[in-house]
């Protein structure tokens, strides 16, 4: 005669076949995501390698295998949603293709309860890439400050005589003629990227003399640059302002504002809770504050935009589960870059405008694709 199960062993059976479904999803998700991290370093690493070369030519080997790995601690915060999404496409399109996804429905559970796991990942994740670049990317910046510094002092100190021109990274020198004894560049054009006592932007240069020292402070290292007869080019007015003499101290993210008489440094070279006091300060301008305020927004939206991936990467596998993988996961990396995009240009841009307060352009890129995401996902479910 057959036994009859009592509610109570119904419940615990349900929820045994529960937590088998998630640890079943959990398990998929981590193996894709680990692929999806271990190609996208395949595919990337080779290029990223060519572009460091080209960005620090004539540079020691040793400088460069220690600035390489910098670039990758860099981009991590980037790549790590990127491939959530990737890892959540490709998991729940091979559900779908599989026909597994059916018997999840025959078996009484809740489509949404299929993104649990997911969720918990994402908000792992995303506590992750939040730490990453509100305390480790603002002093990866700095190092990599460091390093440029350190090349530009390992290029010029190993310039080939005769050479007059030299390119590291946004920092360019072309001139007429070298001194060789003394290093003296005579008839120069300098291009000289964030560098501050006329400003936020590039310098474009013309001097007669310019003389280039490393100086280091409190374990720091600058440019001291030594210009004589100079002309700075207005992009404003199209002309050149005229200047006997001038000394500039070129450390990028770093600015001297003489007015107050202290460094003003760039949001994205501060840790959050530094960035927190100088707005509490009342120190700033209110196109500093604007800069500092956008920074903190900014990097709270990538801890939300695990949760934005999720849902765009689950809707897109599951609603293309009649194509290949290959295209849904095509589809899924062209979201990222409309994202990265939107954000990281017309985001900032309407953040740090003025016409708008600084978190609508932080959070903008997130909340429209937050939209989007609820959408398919609402129509995924339904299927």
């Amino acid at each position: 005669m057959p036994q009859l199960q009592t509610p109570a062993a119904s419940t615990l059976h349900a929820a045994s076949g529960d937590l088998k479904i998630h640890l079943y999803i959990l398990r998929q998700l981590l193996v894709a995501f680990v692929f999806a991290i271990a190609a996208l370093l395949f595919i990337a690493l080779p290029g990223i390698a060519v572009n460091t070369v080209h960005k620090l030519p004539n540079v020691d080997a040793g400088i460069l295998l220690r600035f390489l790995p910098l670039i990758l601690q860099s981009l991590a915060p980037y790549v790590l949603p990127l491939c959530f999404m990737l890892s959540t496409v490709a998991v729940f399109g091979r559900l779908a293709a599989d026909n597994e996804w059916v018997a999840i429905h025959m078996a009484g559970i809740h489509p949404l309860k299929t993104l649990f796991m997911p969720f918990v990942l994402a908000t792992a994740l995303g506590g992750a890439t939040y730490w990453m670049v509100s305390n480790e990317l603002p002093q990866l910046k700095k190092r990599q400050t460091q390093f440029m510094v350190e090349a530009t002092a390992s290029v010029i100190k190993n310039l080939q005589p005769g050479k007059t021109s030299l390119q590291i990274g946004d920092f360019m020198l072309m001139a007429e003629f070298r001194d060789s004894r003394t290093g003296i560049f005579e008839g120069v054009y300098l291009r000289i990227p964030e560098t501050g006592d006329e400003g936020e932007g590039q310098w474009d240069v013309f001097a007669r003399l310019v003389d280039i020292q490393i100086e280091e402070r409190k374990g720091a290292k600058f440019l001291l640059i030594d210009m004589e007869d100079i002309q700075v080019y207005d992009p404003e007015t199209g002309d050149f302002k005229q200047r006997d003499k001038f000394q500039s101290t070129v450390n990028i993210g770093e600015r001297i504002d003489k007015k107050k008489n202290r460094t003003y440094t760039r949001a994205k070279y501060l840790v959050s809770s530094e960035v927190r006091e100088r707005i509490a300060s009342g120190e700033l301008d209110p196109k500093q504050e604007r800069e500092y305020r956008f920074m903190l927004h900014y990097r709270m939206s990538m801890f939300a935009i695990f949760y934005l991936f999720l849902g765009l990467g689950a809707a897109t596998g599951l609603l293309m589960r009649r194509g290949t993988q290959l295209g849904a996961l095509a589809v899924a990396a062209g979201y990222g870059i409309v994202y990265y995009v939107f954000s990281m240009r017309l985001g900032q841009q309407i953040g740090l405008g003025g016409t708008f307060p600084p978190g609508v352009g932080a959070w903008a890129a997130t909340v429209l694709g937050g939209g989007v995401a609820m959408i398919l996902l609402k129509k995924a479910m339904r299927r």
